[in-house]
Parts: C-alpha cells; structure tokens; sequence
C-alpha cells in the first residue's frame, strides 16, 4: 500500500516537472522569437586581444539592458569597461527613499555601486540636465562625448538605437542619435579608435511580451512596427551570470518600481531560474569602420 502510494507521489511529481518544463520551453522561446534567425554568442563577439568598451547613456540603470553582458566582459582582464552618463538621473523616480532634491546625488551613489557590480574601468557623469537633454546646446554634448572618446579611446561602444532609444525615453533616444552621428562623422579619421559601435535591442517575442505586460513600453513605444527597434544582429547568452545581473539591478534601490514593471517577478523568482528564462540579451551592429 505505502509503495503504491510512494509511486503516484513521484508519477505526481514528475508530472509536475513534465507541465512546468513544458511551459518553460514555450515561454522561452516565444520570448526569443526573432523575425529572422541570429547567433546566440556565450560571450560578446569580440577579436583576440586588449579591448576598450565604453558604454554611453543617459541615466544611471540605462545599462541593465546589457548588464549581464557587461558582466561577462568584465571577467577577461583584457576588456576594460568605461561606464559615460549623460544626467545624474536626477528627474527619475525616488522610490520614497530620498526626496526629490537629494535624488541625483543618490542615484550617483547607486551608479558607483553598479559600476563595482559590472566591472566599470571608469566612471563619468556629464552632469547635463535629466529630462531636459533636448534643451541642450548639441555640439556641447556632442564634444564633452568625443573628448571622453579621445581620453579613453575605446574600439567599441555601446549605447542607445536612434530609432526608439530601446522603449521610447527622449533621453535615450537623444543619446543613440548623437552617439551614432558622433561615429559616422569621425569614423573616417584615422585618429578616431571606435571601430564598431552597437545597440542593444530585443527579440520580436520580447517586444510583444513587453507592450502586453509592460506600461513603460505601453505608453511610449511605437505602435507601427516599422518604427520600432532595430532588428538584432546577434544575442549573448547571460544565463551564467545570472546572478551578476541581479545585483546590478539591486545597485538601483531607487529605480524598483521601473524595474517591476520591465523585469516582472525579478525581486521573487530565484536568480538561477530567472535567467534561465530570460537568458538573452539582443545586440544591433550600427556602424562599423
């Protein structure tokens, strides 16, 4: 009696294991669904040898786009990673942990933290005004960007798409445009050291997902597809670093309420399973020397 109740407990259980793997698959690949097939690399597809990465954008937390990537490539102690901010992110949200005035010089803090997460080289915020990008004198950004570039000269750099600034955000969008104008302008100067510059994206799956669940992308990402974001070029495997991924997310104490809604259930699912599922991160190749 006591065997044939243990053996429908394991049937039970491996019938559990059987649905819940099932629904994995389905909703693992609907989230990697791409309109035409990509390499998934197990590391950013880079040559042999020393490299500098620098990665520009608006707000400290733009980066958890790409920070299991980032993670990744902070291991090889060839790749050294420069983290340039635009804002202080002053005009964000303060999750009731600071008020308002106190927001910039606590989401410098959070950034600083992040920077030892994901293995930032350097570190520099520009100090332009948060939410207010669009009031500011072009070519002033655009040469505080390229003095950074010559100071750090990176052969690689990451920031934001000039179609959509990855959801929508002006700020981003703003700095995808300047950052790609900044490449083809001076791309043909042999003095100029980026080789290649790159955008994050998502998967086609990952967009549907987002504008049903997500009220980030509901309000502010394109309704006509063709405006959407650009399509990938190739996805990284962060499923390793998992966890690394986590606590740069956690950096951003202030920006919890953001990551909710654009992470669901990050704060309650274990990191392991978590990245299991959402164990990609998709790369666009926007200009190239």
């Amino acid at each position: 009696m006591i065997k044939k109740i243990l053996l429908s407990l394991v049937l039970l259980l491996l019938l559990v294991v059987i649905i819940l793997a099932a629904g994995l698959f389905f909703v693992k690949n609907k989230l990697n669904k791409t309109a035409n097939p990509i390499t998934v690399y197990e590391n950013f597809p880079l040559e042999e040898g020393k490299h500098t990465i620098m990665c520009l954008f608006a707000h400290p937390d733009d980066e958890i786009s790409i920070a299991g990537t980032l993670c990744q490539l902070s291991q090889n102690p060839q790749n050294q990673i420069i983290g340039i901010y635009l804002t202080r992110g002053e005009a964000g949200g303060t999750g009731g942990l600071v008020p308002q005035e106190q927001l910039g010089e606590e989401r410098t803090k959070e950034l600083e933290n992040l920077a030892k997460v994901v293995g930032y080289k350097h570190l520099e915020i520009l100090g332009f005004p948060d939410g207010k990008l669009n009031q500011a004198e072009v070519d002033t950004v655009k040469m505080r960007i390229l003095e950074a570039i010559y100071r750090y000269r990176p052969d690689i750099m990451i920031s934001f798409d000039d179609r959509v600034g990855l959801y929508g955000h002006p700020d981003h969008l703003l700095a995808g445009k300047w950052a790609k104008q900044i490449c083809e302008e001076n791309m043909k100067n042999d003095s100029f050291p980026i080789q290649k510059l790159y955008c994050p994206t998502l998967s086609q799956g990952m967009i549907e997902i987002a504008l049903s669940i997500a009220e980030t992308f509901k309000r502010n990402y394109p309704q006509d597809p063709e405006k959407g974001l650009p399509p990938a070029s190739f996805a990284v495997n962060i499923s390793s670093v998992g966890e690394c991924k986590l606590q740069a997310i956690q950096a951003h104490r202030t920006q919890k309420r953001t990551f909710t809604d654009v992470f669901p259930l990050y704060d309650q699912v274990p990191p392991f399973w978590y990245f299991r599922l959402f164990d990609k991160e998709y790369f666009t190749l926007q200009v190239e020397k």
